[in-house]
């Protein structure tokens, strides 16, 4: 296997403790209701993830996870272009589509439907070779009501 490659299957490797750090971040995110408090777990997994980014490890699941508990698209957008840019590995497949169908949500919410279409088909594309049956359904989904949203 040609070094690149190698190098590029590596940085898809997601180490178990970041795994499980991220999600003891998003379950303190989920389940606060003190936006005081939201906010210093946000800020404490964003640092995380730039800490990890630092050292070498900058995986697109950080900054998809930072982007999903982003409460302002224009905030997540660009934490998802990021994770979107840090997932061009072969294997980052099912990272690609779940991050364009996030960016799908996030123009669509902003009223910018060229570009949630775009991203939506897009994920759409690359989804087919998924086992994953409901991202796929969830995407098929979006796709078929903007679709009839146009027809108004």
């Amino acid at each position: 296997m040609p070094r690149e490659v190698k190098e590029k299957v590596s940085r898809m490797e997601l180490k178990t403790e970041v795994w499980e750090r991220v999600m003891e971040f998003a379950s303190l995110l989920a389940n606060e209701d003190q936006t005081e408090k939201y906010w210093a777990h946000y800020n404490a997994l964003k640092d995380y993830c730039e800490t990890q980014s630092l050292g070498g490890h900058d995986h697109p699941f950080l900054w998809e996870s930072l982007g999903d508990f982003t409460t302002d698209d224009n905030a997540a957008i660009p934490l998802y272009l990021r994770a979107l840019g840090a997932a061009s590995a072969d294997d980052a497949r099912e990272y690609r589509v779940s991050i364009r169908f996030a960016l799908a949500e996030c123009y669509r919410r902003k009223g910018q439907e060229d570009l949630a279409r775009e991203y939506a088909i897009a994920a759409d594309d690359e989804a087919r070779d998924l086992n994953d049956l409901e991202l796929r359904r969830e995407i098929s989904k979006f796709l078929l009501s903007q679709k009839s949203q146009s027809h108004f």
